[in-house]
Protein backbone atom coordinates (compact mmCIF):
# COMPACT_ATOMS: atom_id res chain seq x y z
CA UNK A 1 0.00 0.00 0.00
CA UNK A 2 2.85 2.29 1.02
CA UNK A 3 4.49 1.66 -2.22
CA UNK A 4 1.63 2.45 -4.57
CA UNK A 5 1.11 5.52 -2.58
CA UNK A 6 4.51 6.37 -3.13
CA UNK A 7 4.20 5.38 -6.98
CA UNK A 8 1.22 7.72 -7.52
CA UNK A 9 3.07 10.80 -5.64
CA UNK A 10 5.58 10.06 -8.10
CA UNK A 11 3.42 10.17 -11.52
CA UNK A 12 1.88 12.96 -9.89
CA UNK A 13 5.11 15.09 -9.44
CA UNK A 14 6.10 13.76 -13.29
CA UNK A 15 3.09 14.94 -15.00
CA UNK A 16 3.48 18.21 -12.76
CA UNK A 17 6.76 19.05 -14.18
CA UNK A 18 6.43 18.24 -17.42
CA UNK A 19 3.26 20.30 -18.09
CA UNK A 20 5.07 23.12 -16.40
CA UNK A 21 8.23 22.71 -18.42
CA UNK A 22 5.72 22.63 -21.65
CA UNK A 23 4.03 25.68 -20.43
CA UNK A 24 7.38 27.51 -20.31
CA UNK A 25 8.17 26.75 -23.62
CA UNK A 26 4.90 28.13 -24.91
CA UNK A 27 5.14 30.74 -22.64
CA UNK A 28 8.49 32.08 -23.95
CA UNK A 29 8.88 30.54 -27.30
CA UNK A 30 5.41 29.77 -28.54
CA UNK A 31 3.69 26.51 -28.87
CA UNK A 32 4.99 25.88 -32.29
CA UNK A 33 8.45 25.52 -30.78
CA UNK A 34 7.08 22.41 -28.60
CA UNK A 35 8.33 18.99 -29.00
CA UNK A 36 8.62 15.98 -26.58
CA UNK A 37 12.29 16.27 -26.96
CA UNK A 38 12.53 19.87 -25.84
CA UNK A 39 10.14 18.66 -22.85
CA UNK A 40 12.09 15.87 -22.29
CA UNK A 41 15.37 17.22 -22.18
CA UNK A 42 14.01 20.11 -19.56
CA UNK A 43 12.58 17.25 -17.33
CA UNK A 44 15.72 14.73 -17.85
CA UNK A 45 14.24 11.79 -18.77
CA UNK A 46 13.76 9.93 -22.36
CA UNK A 47 11.11 11.61 -24.76
CA UNK A 48 9.65 7.45 -24.75
CA UNK A 49 9.55 7.64 -21.06
CA UNK A 50 6.86 10.43 -21.80
CA UNK A 51 4.34 8.13 -23.02
CA UNK A 52 4.54 6.31 -19.31
CA UNK A 53 2.64 9.35 -17.92
CA UNK A 54 0.87 11.11 -21.30
CA UNK A 55 -0.19 8.07 -22.87
CA UNK A 56 -1.32 10.56 -26.21
CA UNK A 57 1.87 11.87 -26.53
CA UNK A 58 2.35 15.74 -27.44
CA UNK A 59 -1.13 16.45 -27.93
CA UNK A 60 -2.15 15.25 -24.47
CA UNK A 61 0.35 17.57 -23.03
CA UNK A 62 -0.83 20.23 -24.94
CA UNK A 63 -4.05 19.72 -23.77
CA UNK A 64 -3.47 19.02 -19.95
CA UNK A 65 -1.00 22.60 -20.28
CA UNK A 66 -4.02 24.17 -21.67
CA UNK A 67 -6.62 22.81 -18.91
CA UNK A 68 -3.76 24.56 -16.48
CA UNK A 69 -4.07 27.64 -18.43
CA UNK A 70 -7.95 27.88 -18.38
CA UNK A 71 -7.54 27.07 -14.79
CA UNK A 72 -5.50 30.20 -13.63
CA UNK A 73 -7.56 32.57 -15.98
CA UNK A 74 -10.90 31.76 -14.91
CA UNK A 75 -9.80 31.97 -11.18
CA UNK A 76 -8.55 35.47 -12.27
CA UNK A 77 -11.83 36.17 -14.02
CA UNK A 78 -14.10 35.01 -11.65
CA UNK A 79 -12.12 36.62 -8.75
CA UNK A 80 -13.00 39.74 -11.17
CA UNK A 81 -16.49 39.56 -11.29
CA UNK A 82 -16.60 38.81 -7.32
CA UNK A 83 -15.20 42.68 -7.16
CA UNK A 84 -18.66 43.86 -7.67
CA UNK A 85 -21.85 42.60 -6.54
CA UNK A 86 -23.83 39.92 -7.50
CA UNK A 87 -26.42 42.79 -8.46
CA UNK A 88 -24.70 44.94 -10.19
CA UNK A 89 -24.84 42.86 -13.80
CA UNK A 90 -23.09 45.40 -16.04
CA UNK A 91 -19.83 45.03 -14.18
CA UNK A 92 -19.97 41.46 -13.23
CA UNK A 93 -19.53 41.22 -16.90
CA UNK A 94 -17.59 43.69 -17.83
CA UNK A 95 -14.88 43.63 -15.04
CA UNK A 96 -13.92 40.07 -15.94
CA UNK A 97 -13.80 41.07 -19.82
CA UNK A 98 -11.13 43.88 -18.64
CA UNK A 99 -9.18 41.26 -16.77
CA UNK A 100 -9.54 39.23 -19.85
CA UNK A 101 -8.18 41.64 -21.98
CA UNK A 102 -5.17 42.48 -19.75
CA UNK A 103 -4.28 38.63 -19.84
CA UNK A 104 -4.73 38.42 -23.33
CA UNK A 105 -2.38 41.46 -24.25
CA UNK A 106 0.79 40.47 -21.46
CA UNK A 107 0.32 36.09 -22.21
CA UNK A 108 0.09 36.58 -26.18
CA UNK A 109 1.02 32.83 -26.47
CA UNK A 110 -1.56 31.09 -24.14
CA UNK A 111 -3.66 33.47 -25.71
CA UNK A 112 -2.66 32.04 -28.69
CA UNK A 113 -3.12 28.47 -28.08
CA UNK A 114 -6.29 28.19 -26.77
CA UNK A 115 -8.01 31.37 -28.76
CA UNK A 116 -5.92 31.49 -32.09
CA UNK A 117 -5.15 29.21 -35.02
CA UNK A 118 -4.91 25.43 -34.10
CA UNK A 119 -1.64 24.42 -33.00
CA UNK A 120 -0.25 21.27 -34.86
CA UNK A 121 1.46 20.36 -31.95
CA UNK A 122 -2.04 19.86 -30.27
CA UNK A 123 -3.06 17.55 -33.12
CA UNK A 124 -6.74 16.29 -32.77
CA UNK A 125 -7.05 17.36 -29.03
CA UNK A 126 -7.59 20.72 -30.16
CA UNK A 127 -10.91 20.29 -30.59
CA UNK A 128 -11.64 19.37 -27.31
CA UNK A 129 -9.29 22.14 -25.79
CA UNK A 130 -11.26 24.67 -27.48
CA UNK A 131 -15.06 22.85 -26.09
CA UNK A 132 -13.19 22.97 -23.30
CA UNK A 133 -12.69 25.99 -22.26
CA UNK A 134 -15.67 26.86 -24.47
CA UNK A 135 -17.65 25.21 -21.55
CA UNK A 136 -15.78 26.80 -18.36
CA UNK A 137 -16.23 30.90 -20.10
CA UNK A 138 -19.72 29.77 -20.70
CA UNK A 139 -19.95 28.80 -16.50
CA UNK A 140 -18.15 32.16 -15.69
CA UNK A 141 -20.89 34.31 -17.55
CA UNK A 142 -23.54 32.08 -18.50
CA UNK A 143 -25.19 32.78 -14.53
CA UNK A 144 -24.97 36.19 -14.61
CA UNK A 145 -27.38 36.42 -17.84
CA UNK A 146 -29.51 34.14 -16.05
CA UNK A 147 -30.21 36.18 -13.47
CA UNK A 148 -30.08 39.37 -15.01
CA UNK A 149 -32.71 37.39 -17.78
CA UNK A 150 -34.52 36.52 -14.49
CA UNK A 151 -34.93 39.92 -12.47
CA UNK A 152 -34.12 42.39 -15.79
CA UNK A 153 -35.50 40.83 -19.11
CA UNK A 154 -34.38 42.75 -22.03
CA UNK A 155 -35.31 42.61 -25.69
CA UNK A 156 -34.46 39.65 -27.73
CA UNK A 157 -35.58 38.16 -31.32
CA UNK A 158 -38.56 36.06 -30.58
CA UNK A 159 -38.03 32.36 -31.49
CA UNK A 160 -40.58 32.24 -34.36
CA UNK A 161 -38.16 35.16 -36.11
CA UNK A 162 -35.01 33.24 -36.02
CA UNK A 163 -33.15 31.42 -38.58
CA UNK A 164 -34.48 28.28 -37.68
CA UNK A 165 -30.86 26.39 -37.74
CA UNK A 166 -29.74 29.61 -36.00
CA UNK A 167 -32.53 28.87 -33.10
CA UNK A 168 -31.22 24.97 -32.83
CA UNK A 169 -27.87 25.55 -32.10
CA UNK A 170 -28.84 27.90 -29.57
CA UNK A 171 -30.90 25.21 -28.25
CA UNK A 172 -27.68 22.84 -28.83
CA UNK A 173 -25.55 24.93 -26.94
CA UNK A 174 -27.92 24.99 -24.35
CA UNK A 175 -28.07 21.66 -23.59
CA UNK A 176 -24.16 21.19 -24.27
CA UNK A 177 -23.25 24.33 -21.62
CA UNK A 178 -26.06 24.20 -19.16
CA UNK A 179 -26.95 28.01 -19.09
CA UNK A 180 -30.77 28.01 -18.83
CA UNK A 181 -31.37 30.90 -21.11
CA UNK A 182 -34.31 30.89 -24.09
CA UNK A 183 -32.00 30.93 -27.64
CA UNK A 184 -32.92 34.88 -28.03
CA UNK A 185 -31.46 35.73 -24.69
CA UNK A 186 -28.59 33.46 -25.53
CA UNK A 187 -28.35 35.29 -29.22
CA UNK A 188 -27.83 38.54 -26.53
CA UNK A 189 -25.06 36.92 -24.76
CA UNK A 190 -23.26 35.37 -27.96
CA UNK A 191 -23.23 38.30 -29.35
CA UNK A 192 -21.36 40.35 -26.57
CA UNK A 193 -19.05 37.34 -26.52
CA UNK A 194 -18.28 37.67 -30.06
CA UNK A 195 -18.06 41.32 -30.06
CA UNK A 196 -16.04 41.47 -27.19
CA UNK A 197 -13.81 38.71 -27.77
CA UNK A 198 -13.19 40.38 -32.00
CA UNK A 199 -12.03 43.20 -30.36
CA UNK A 200 -9.30 41.76 -27.94
CA UNK A 201 -8.43 39.74 -30.75
CA UNK A 202 -7.61 42.27 -33.07
CA UNK A 203 -5.63 44.27 -30.39
CA UNK A 204 -3.55 41.22 -29.30
CA UNK A 205 -2.89 40.42 -33.16
CA UNK A 206 -2.00 44.44 -33.98
CA UNK A 207 -4.15 44.93 -36.09
CA UNK A 208 -4.91 48.01 -35.18
CA UNK A 209 -1.00 49.17 -34.59
CA UNK A 210 0.23 51.75 -35.13
CA UNK A 211 -2.97 53.55 -35.46
CA UNK A 212 -4.14 53.14 -32.61
CA UNK A 213 -1.21 53.02 -30.11
CA UNK A 214 -4.28 52.59 -27.09
CA UNK A 215 -7.33 50.61 -27.71
CA UNK A 216 -8.78 51.27 -24.17
CA UNK A 217 -10.83 53.93 -25.02
CA UNK A 218 -12.30 52.02 -28.09
CA UNK A 219 -12.85 48.82 -25.82
CA UNK A 220 -14.66 50.68 -22.90
CA UNK A 221 -17.07 52.23 -25.63
CA UNK A 222 -17.82 48.91 -26.79
CA UNK A 223 -19.02 47.29 -23.58
CA UNK A 224 -21.06 50.95 -22.36
CA UNK A 225 -22.23 49.89 -25.86
CA UNK A 226 -23.39 46.48 -24.77
CA UNK A 227 -24.75 46.94 -21.30
CA UNK A 228 -26.87 49.76 -22.81
CA UNK A 229 -28.47 47.28 -25.22
CA UNK A 230 -29.60 45.59 -22.03
CA UNK A 231 -30.68 48.66 -20.22
CA UNK A 232 -27.82 48.54 -18.01
CA UNK A 233 -26.02 51.68 -18.76
CA UNK A 234 -26.70 53.35 -15.06
CA UNK A 235 -24.46 50.27 -13.91
CA UNK A 236 -21.28 50.79 -16.08
CA UNK A 237 -18.20 52.03 -13.71
CA UNK A 238 -15.52 53.33 -16.02
CA UNK A 239 -11.70 51.50 -15.06
CA UNK A 240 -9.48 52.99 -11.97
CA UNK A 241 -6.46 53.75 -12.59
Amino acid sequence: MAASGRRERQRAQMSAEVRSAARQVITHQGVEALTLAEIARRVEVTPAALYHHFEGGLPEIVYRVADDIVDDLVNELQAAALSHPADNFAMRMIEPVRALRHWAITHQPEFNLLFGTPATAAGDAHRELTSSWVRRLAALWGPVFVRLWAERPFPVLAEDEMDPRLRQQMLDYRADTGVDLPPGAMVVMLSCWRSLYGQIALEVFGHFAPLFSDQEPMFELLMRELVRGMGLEGQYEPPTR
